[in-house]
């Protein structure tokens, strides 16, 4: 009798996270650059003494929609935008990580960091320092940075191949055990910003659709519970006669 519990328990279980996720997706909906995650869940079947089959669900993880944003006109120096499936390549003190958040500023030492405060890589792997001298600074859709005909340095674009394995580590960065290797398909548009993948509308209505469902499960617990201490009333009512 406690088998329906179970599998309800179960469903609730998975569409809580999946709210969180929803409600975590329309948060960051203007977010640049932020991509929209999905839960991914499969039934779990098992046989029962009594030839029934029950349909427990599983959890497996998320899953990040590497889907581009649009890309939107900034006119500011420093915003950069990629066409096509490449990634900024930062480091945060610890370990290179990768984003297409291309919202770059200054630091108090002219070095180009990212709005969190992580390092732009160059081809080398060295951290790029920005003169403010005055000099226009320019940007080509390779990634190369000048101050005239000077070459400040040349930004570290890079692709993967398996995307799914790139892990989040915050809203916009990702980092992985994939081997990057050079964007051969991307190239930079300066004074653009890619938007976030989220649609606002969509998330909300599935925010809806996961209240409802949440709720229609806990109708279900609720009458299964109140199905079992009415048959243990009755039992113990037997019992006593």
């Amino acid at each position: 009798m406690e088998n329906a519990i179970y599998i309800g328990l179960s469903r609730q279980s998975a569409l809580r996270r999946e709210l969180s996720l929803v409600a975590n997706n329309i948060a960051n909906s203007s977010t640049t650059a932020f991509k929209r995650e999905i839960a991914l869940y499969s039934p779990y079947q098992m046989d029962t003494k009594m030839e029934e089959k029950l349909d427990f669900v599983i959890d497996h993880g998320t899953i990040v929609i590497h889907q581009p944003g649009t890309l939107q006109p900034t006119r500011n120096t420093f915003d950069l935008a990629i066409e096509g499936n490449g990634f900024f390549t930062v480091d945060d003190g610890k370990q290179q990580l990768f984003t297409r958040n291309g919202n770059f500023k200054l630091s108090p030492d002219n070095e180009l960091i990212t709005s969190d405060g992580e390092r732009v890589m160059d081809v080398n792997n060295n951290p790029i320092f920005i003169p403010q001298d005055g000099r226009k600074i320019e940007i080509s859709t390779d990634g190369t940075i000048s101050a005239g005909p000077e070459v400040l340095g040349i930004l570290k674009l890079v692709e993967f191949d398996d995307l799914p394995r790139m892990q989040k580590r915050g809203g916009s960065t990702f980092e992985t055990t994939e081997r990057p290797r050079p964007a051969e398909d991307s190239e930079l548009l300066q004074g653009h910003l890619e938007t976030s993948n989220v649609s606002a509308i969509t998330e909300l209505t599935r925010l809806i659709d996961i209240q409802r469902s949440y709720e229609s499960v806990k109708n279900m617990l609720d009458q299964e519970a109140e199905r079992l201490r009415t048959s243990v009333r009755k039992l113990g009512t037997t019992t006593a006669a």
